[in-house]
Formats: C-alpha cells, sequence, structure tokens
C-alpha cells in the first residue's frame, strides 16, 4: 500500500488516474457508446431505471479494463459503470458521471496508490 501522500510524489500519476482517465473515459462510453445504444429500440429497454444500452457499455467499459487490471477487478468495474450510465441516462448529461467517476477514482487510488 502506498503512503497518503503519494499523489504530491507523482502528481501527473495522480492527475491521470483522477481525473484525465475518468473524463476520456466518460466521454467515450457514456457521451458516444451508451446515446449511440440509445437511439435502438433494444437500448432504450429499461429495468428498474437501468437500460439495455447501459448495460451493454458497461459490460464493454469492463471489458476494456481487462487491459490494465486483473480479471476480478475488471469485472468489479461493471457495478460502478453501471450507476455512472444509470445517472447519465437520468439526466441526459455527462457531468453527473464525469463527477461520480472522478470521486470514484480519488478514493479508491488516494487510498490505494497508483
Amino acid at each position: 500500500m502506498s503512503p497518503l501522500n503519494w499523489p504530491l510524489l507523482q502528481p501527473g500519476r495522480f492527475f491521470g488516474l483522477v481525473l484525465l482517465w475518468p473524463v476520456l473515459e466518460e466521454i467515450i462510453f457514456r457521451g458516444g457508446l451508451q446515446p449511440a445504444l440509445a437511439v435502438t429500440a433494444w437500448g432504450r429497454r429499461s429495468r428498474g431505471g437501468v437500460t439495455l444500452g447501459n448495460v451493454v457499455a458497461s459490460l464493454i467499459f469492463a471489458g476494456f479494463h481487462l487491459f490494465a487490471h486483473p480479471p476480478l477487478w475488471a469485472l468489479a468495474v461493471f457495478f460502478p459503470s453501471l450507476l455512472f450510465g444509470y445517472f447519465r441516462d437520468r439526466h441526459d448529461s455527462l457531468l453527473s458521471p464525469v463527477i461520480l467517476h472522478v470521486s470514484y477514482n480519488l478514493g479508491y487510488y488516494w487510498l490505494f496508490g497508483g
């Protein structure tokens, strides 16, 4: 485990993990892929407020995390992704998922290191 001051020792890495990557991922997955899926009839199907387009985008999002994380961790990313996508659908905006994703990464990487 890294010391809690690691962001001060590696500010560029911290910036990338906490701000740059989450914003880019949200632009791609919640700003591009999820809305593209939402224009289809099946992508708009919803259960409990979660659209099928969100589920598919979240599966792909988790799949891409296999390149940088162990399989169980990459699969665990699916659940926060559903939450990010839910707020994307609910507010029709990227602001909520970006704030949530940045907050999630901030807490995780600050506490567990990069």
